[in-house]
């Protein structure tokens, strides 16, 4: 197994759209104002003011260069203004309660997880979570000479895409919580004669009858693949491996991910199963996602952080 397939284990390459995290987080810093504040005797007179013309900086040397106080401070408008890390900051928002009624088209390109090519005839069935087994199927689509499918899914939809086809590893797919049309984005699909070989590297040669396999990426608020992040998934056993990415390749001993924020859980009993993603640096909870697993299916699923 070299390098290049194991490298595609990534759901944030199997599943590339923009979450709502991304959606509400994914802009540019924000501008912040610096405050002036006099400091007065009592027997003057007081005022507070900021000059509009004031000039700090041309470039971000220039604010090193005015000691401590800009220490990190970046030059955006003539001004030193702290660079604010947002990777994080939705963790501290109140989570959102909106609801939509509203009918969300999300275009895919499904192409082979090897060759990159364009699948045609790929089966996708709109699937509600609480239908396990899809006997209920919400909507069907195909696609088509070119690979491309357009999903159509209520707003906020929680559930799940069964993918099926000729020649595929059969899959579960958990879209993100999507709020609005998305950009066309790529789905890769797990050839069927690659399937068996993916997790030599970790010491896998089989599936059992009553296991499946989850992959899975942790995101940030920014809606970026997260490094340096510990998956876990409940329930698991003796029989269960969990694997993060490493350079491309499945390790069970690292402790965290690299920064494809990747990795997943191997021979899972079928069933459902609770992930999350913990930032390994702080110790704090980022992500829980409930998914269904079903032997002789991957789990495919992306770990947003909980918050706004």
């Amino acid at each position: 197994m070299t390098a290049k397939y194991t490298s595609r284990l990534s759901v944030q390459r199997l599943w590339v759209i923009s979450s709502d995290v991304g959606e509400s987080y994914m802009t540019q810093y924000r501008w912040l104002s610096l405050l002036c504040f006099l400091i007065c005797s009592a027997a003057s007179g007081c005022s507070l003011y900021v000059d509009a013309n004031r000039v700090q900086c041309k470039t971000d040397t220039d604010c090193s260069e005015r000691g401590s106080a800009f220490a990190g401070s970046t030059c955006r408008d003539s001004l030193c203004q702290p660079v604010i890390d947002e990777t994080w900051t939705c963790l501290d928002q109140p989570a959102s309660d909106e609801s939509s009624s509203t009918t969300v088209h999300v275009n895919l390109n499904v192409v082979d997880l090897l060759s990159e090519k364009p699948l045609s005839g790929l089966s996708l069935t709109l699937c509600s979570k609480l239908d396990a087994n899809c006997s209920f199927p919400i909507a069907q689509y195909t696609s088509n000479d070119g690979g491309q499918i357009d999903v159509a899914m209520p707003a906020g939809f929680d559930g799940y895409l069964q993918a099926g086809g000729s020649g595929i590893y059969p899959a579960l797919i958990f879209p993100p919580n999507t709020s609005k049309q998305r950009a066309p984005s790529t789905l890769p699909i797990v050839p069927a004669s690659f399937f068996g070989t993916m997790f030599l590297g970790i010491g896998v040669t089989s599936i059992g009858d009553d296991r499946s396999v989850i992959l899975t990426t942790a995101l940030d608020c920014l809606g970026r693949p997260a490094p340096g992040m510990i998956l876990n998934s409940q329930p698991t056993d003796d029989n269960t491996v969990p694997y993060v990415l490493q350079g491309g390749l499945p390790s069970s001993t690292a402790p965290t991910t690299d920064d494809t924020g990747s990795g997943g859980f191997v021979n899972i009993k079928a069933g459902s199963a609770v992930i999350t993603s913990t930032i390994a640096s702080s110790n704090r909870l980022a992500g829980t996602v409930a998914v269904q697993t079903r032997p002789g299916y991957l789990t495919m699923v992306l770990v947003m952080p909980s918050g706004g």
